[in-house]
């Protein structure tokens, strides 16, 4: 083979090395609480759940205070992957709720059981869940809807495309923490307003405040 031929195949082969690398080494975030604090991470590689001292050590991590949370932390949008460390609901609810992310795994640190409380999450694509990280309990994972699911992207046929578009919205009912029952979803389409067809729901109200939406309500449990 000849020298150049050899040379461009090797520069070939260690471009794709190098962009392959850089799409393993997309950081993700773990946020968590800790000292009256939170902590909000950057990690390029998975950490063992709950072990705080692994995440300071290996992630490039910064503290938020409690007192700026709503300014933040909570209410962000997230296009990459997203873990959560909680031990009480409060916190998990200051963390989580009305944030936008796709992909969420959820951590319980603490001592069950917990209250039943419906936290709001936008935009959810896939959810894992370890229920008990001291117990060793399996994680179990659910996927709400995929990227390739036509229903994911484009608007009902029965409505016009530039009067409406979807918006998923999941509830997440905290106390599937607290016992070995599968997770489960539900969800209903074409929900044209949340307050109107599942009144019960907490802030379905600032929801369906957003005009000229269909919405897609799941709820996890």
């Amino acid at each position: 083979m000849p020298f150049y031929t050899s040379h461009l195949l090797l520069l070939g082969v260690l471009g794709f090395c190098t962009i392959k690398n850089l799409v393993n080494s997309q950081n993700s975030t773990l946020i968590f609480a800790k000292d009256n604090n939170i902590r909000n991470c950057s990690c390029s590689t998975d950490i063992r759940n709950c072990d705080y001292s692994l995440a300071n050590l290996m992630c490039n991590c910064k503290t938020v205070l409690f007192h700026t949370i709503d300014r933040t932390v909570s209410k962000l949008s997230y296009s990459g992957d997203l873990t959560v460390w909680f031990t009480d609901t409060a916190t998990l609810g200051q963390l989580l709720n009305f944030t936008f992310v796709h992909d969420l795994k959820l951590s319980l640190c603490g001592a069950a059981p917990l209250p039943t409380e419906y936290l709001a999450i936008l935009g959810l694509r896939h959810l894992r869940v370890q229920a008990d990280a001291a117990a060793h309990l399996p994680e179990q994972s659910l996927t709400i809807y995929n990227n390739s699911d036509k229903k994911a992207t484009d608007t009902p046929s029965f409505l016009p495309r530039e009067k409406r578009s979807l918006f998923y919205v999941s509830y997440l009912d905290t106390s599937l923490f607290n016992g070995l029952s599968l997770l489960k979803s539900y969800s209903v389409e074409n929900v044209s307003s949340i307050t109107e067809h599942f009144p019960n729901l907490p802030y379905s109200s600032i929801i369906s405040a957003a005009n000229n939406n269909s919405y897609i309500v799941t709820l996890i449990y």
